[in-house]
């Protein structure tokens, strides 16, 4: 595809609506070359702030995610603890309850024990004289009762035999009556005793498992201190603004750790005591066996146990106040794990606003650096487009050699010219000169120096034609009255203007592209006015006369079996209108010998049918990969086989790396790949004979390493594309080199197909300087007869014809021939004329 000069100045704007993208008119490119390098800039910085704020955040979204999951995990400790703290205080309030019920049980089998003892005499005797049934009556109602108030009594079986044993003796002792009556006192004081001593040891007992739970307690909060002694640090060394703990909390911390301390203490201390009541509780029941003979020591052993009940029950009293103090200690833990809960809470709605919000400060860095690597792109395309190298060379080494021709150098001599008119001109010294000052006699002749100097002048002239008439002199009536010359052919009716004056104008206007404009102003300068008016007036006179000339370059083309097709803008003021532009386009069809171009308002491949649509069958169109050309080979079913352009490929890898730094070394490697295939296809022409039925043998051993090698380049471009992400940048490149791979192949099997279109991009080169220059046509119609001029001069030009001679015989001919085209025009086409008349429209003078 032809580079446009327009596009030059197209603006460039944003793809997408964001408001971060820039917008370069073709005014601020044309006036202010270097404005787009200060945008570009200060983009570049404004996308270095994007990208550092960004990783502030998510530094900042990181640092609350390990706070939060701190916090969580804190929480979560705290909520453990207060769990096992409940359920030691529901413990505790059970054990209260037992407490309780046991010491209102106790009360109401003392006031039991009690009735017993003050019953009258005459039970004492009744029950001495009657069978043991009332007193065992008694006894069975004192066993409920202990039984009621002692559920877990584990020897009450052993004290109901020793009852039974000692009634059996008062039953069998009348005479010691009052001793038996006062051992039944004794026995019921005893067994209230043994009562509350059981009470005392259930009392123990459950101490003794509180103060186990509170080991264990102790134990798990020692852990927890170390743990949150690690946390605390961690917390401290982070510095976490929202999740770190405060000195309050620090202080309730270390209070609660005093408190511990001192719990286990007491714990001990329980637990010494509970050691300690359970050695007299064994001794205890080693002295139940000796009840019956030692009351006195039963008596001191119940005062001693009363005064141990009495510090039971204060210990109850202390146990029972620390546990309401814990009870409101971990109310007020509560009430803190709520307020941490709230606040944990909090930072996770901040922690998932913060992470939606680097979520979106990274997508926009992304998208800023997508914008800022086609801004990039696109501002190295346009820099090297107004201010670069046309040429898409890459940099070679400078060999150190000077410039021009170098010193002892042999040259090729002056160029002689021997077809020059040559005029002699004689310039003689003055007279006084030429006559001795002294004497007066004057200078002999002795020779002349004779030097040449070439000379050129331009200049118009009036041709004033003059053709005397003749009368009869005699009366013979079969002869003319009159005769005289015939008159000069002239191209035009009523114009004053001769044939070498269109053919200059026609050879400035289309074979050296200048507007009309200036070829007016070249012809005044010569010494001709003609007006812009008239000579744009007088084109239109032309088209009948180029037009089967035109038609026949085409039949030519339609009997090659090797084009080259190619296209670029054009404009024509007809065209435009409310709705429409007037862009049009200007189609090329090259073959070897013959050049044709044609003006189409549209770029479709029905425009490019009306080029291809008389072609051979299985004729090769070397192109780009533009899609009219893939659309027009499917409307031809296949019978024509597109080549398509390596150096369009190659331009892809440039401008895929333009502006982009990281890219340089994979273009370069790609373009020296595409260079060694061109190097290879190059050798193997050197082998190729075209007439020859079968090659040599060099010429298939090139053809094999050619075919190795391009193989290998697209088996790179597969590896190479399989491991690229899909918005990689040279993906683009490396999947279009894959999708056109067998038209790009098409020159292996044909050694006469080119690897590359540029002799179509070569004859688009002058059109487009004289589009540029002129503007493109004001109508269709000259539209028309500049694609039919630009297809007759491209012609003559590539097969070596002067143009301006070819112009001024053609013209003379047509004026001869009434002002139309000859009707045959073999002696006037390149590949069909004679060489006689080849030889008078190329030779030099």
């Amino acid at each position: 595809m032809a580079v446009l000069d327009e596009d030059i100045g197209v603006a460039l704007t944003q793809a997408d609506g964001n408001d971060a993208g820039w917008s370069f008119p073709a005014s601020v490119l044309e006036q202010q070359p270097r404005d787009w390098r200060s945008l570009y800039e200060r983009q570049h910085a404004r996308a270095e702030r994007e990208r550092a704020r960004a990783d502030a955040a998510e530094a900042r979204c990181e640092e609350l995610r390990r706070s939060d999951v701190d916090a969580r995990s804190r929480a979560g400790s705290f909520k453990w603890q207060l769990d096992s703290c409940r359920g030691k205080l529901e413990a505790s309030r059970v054990e209260v309850k037992e407490l309780r019920r046991a010491v209102k049980a106790a009360q109401s089998s003392k006031a039991e024990v009690t009735r017993f003892e003050q019953r009258p005499s005459e039970s004492r005797i009744e029950a001495a004289r009657q069978p043991p049934v009332v007193s065992l009556t008694e006894v069975n109602q004192l066993r409920k009762a202990l039984k009621v108030a002692q559920a877990r009594a584990e020897k009450a079986g052993l004290l109901e035999y020793e009852v039974r044993e000692l009634r059996k003796d008062l039953q069998g002792a009348e005479t010691h009556k009052e001793t038996i009556g006062s051992q039944n006192r004794e026995i019921v004081r005893l067994v209230a005793e043994l009562r509350r001593l059981r009470d005392q040891k259930d009392a123990v007992k459950s101490l003794s498992g509180e103060g186990y739970r509170l080991r264990v307690a102790l134990n798990v909060s020692e852990a927890q201190k170390d743990k949150l002694k690690a946390r605390l640090t961690k917390l401290r060394a982070t510095g976490a603004t929202l999740s770190k703990l405060s000195s309050d909390e620090a202080a309730q911390l270390r209070t609660a750790l005093r408190r511990s301390r001192r719990q286990k203490a007491t714990i001990t201390s329980f637990g010494k005591e509970n050691a300690r009541l359970r050695r007299t509780v064994r001794k205890l029941e080693r002295r139940q066996a000796s009840l019956e003979v030692q009351p006195a020591k039963l008596r001191a052993i119940r005062k001693a146990l009363e005064s141990e009940l009495a510090g039971l029950r204060a210990v109850r009293k202390t146990l029972s106040k620390s546990l309401s103090i814990a009870d409101a200690e971990l109310r007020r833990a509560l009430r803190r794990s709520r307020r941490q809960k709230a606040t944990i809470k909090s930072l996770s709605r901040e922690n998932a606003r913060l992470r939606k919000g680097a979520k979106a400060s990274w997508n926009r860095i992304q998208t800023l650096e997508a914008q800022l690597a086609r801004l990039r792109a696109t501002g190295a395309v346009l820099s090297k487009a107004l201010f670069g190298r046309k040429s898409e060379k890459q940099e070679t080494p400078r060999s150190g050699r000077p410039r021009g021709q170098q010193r002892g150098a042999p040259g090729h001599g002056r160029t002689r010219r021997p077809g020059l008119e040559e005029r002699e001109e004689e310039i003689n010294p003055p007279k006084e000169a030429r006559v001795c000052s002294c004497c007066g006699k004057p200078y002999a002749a002795i020779g002349a120096d004779i030097s040449p100097l070439v000379e050129i002048d331009v200049k118009a002239h009036k041709r004033v034609i003059r053709r005397p008439r003749w009368r009869r002199a005699c009366g013979c009536a079969s002869s003319p009255i009159e005769v005289s010359a015939p008159p000069v052919p002239r191209l035009f009716r009523n114009t004053p203007y001769g044939i070498s004056v269109w053919a200059c104008v026609l050879f400035e206007r289309y074979a050296c592209y200048r507007p009309l404009k200036r070829v007016a102003a070249w012809l005044s300068d010569r010494g001709l006015p003609i007006s812009p008016g008239t000579l744009a007036d007088s084109m239109l006179r032309f088209v009948p006369l180029f037009e089967p000339v035109a038609g026949a370059i085409l039949a030519h083309q339609d009997k090659a079996a090797l084009r080259h097709a190619d296209e670029t803008s054009w404009r024509v003021q007809e065209l435009r209108g409310e709705d429409r532009s007037s862009r049009a386009w200007l189609w090329t069809s090259v073959s070897s010998d013959a050049v044709y171009f044609h003006i189409d308002p549209s770029r479709s491949a029905e425009a490019a049918e009306k080029l291809f649509a008389a072609a051979l069958l299985h004729t090769v169109i070397v192109c780009d990969r533009y899609s009219a050309y893939k659309r027009l080979a499917r409307l031809r079913g296949g019978l024509v086989t597109l080549a398509f352009c390596w150096s369009h490929q190659r331009r892809d890898f440039i401008e895929c790396a333009a502006g982009q730094v990281s890219l340089t070394e994979w273009c370069r490697g790609w373009i020296e790949r595409i260079a060694s295939i061109y190097r290879l296809n190059e050798a193997r022409l050197e082998h190729y004979g075209a007439g020859l039925e079968r090659q040599t043998s060099a010429f298939d051993t090139a053809q094999g390493a050619l075919e190795e090698t391009l193989d290998g380049l697209f088996a790179q471009a597969e590896r190479e594309l399989a491991g690229l992400p899909d918005e990689a940048r040279e993906g683009k490149a490396l999947r279009s080199l894959i999708n056109h791979r067998e038209g790009l192949s098409v020159f292996v099997d044909r050694p006469l197909v080119p690897m590359d279109n540029n002799l179509a991009e070569r004859m688009l080169r002058g059109p487009a300087i004289g589009r540029r220059l002129s503007f493109g046509s004001d109508s269709e119609t000259g539209a028309r007869f500049t694609a039919m001029m630009y297809s007759v001069v491209g012609t003559l030009a590539l097969n070596g014809i002067d143009v301006l001679r070819w112009l001024e015989a053609w013209l003379e001919e047509c004026a001869k021939n009434g002002r139309r085209p000859p009707d045959d025009l073999s002696p006037w086409l390149p590949w069909s004329m004679n060489e006689e008349h080849r030889l008078a429209l190329t030779a030099p003078g």
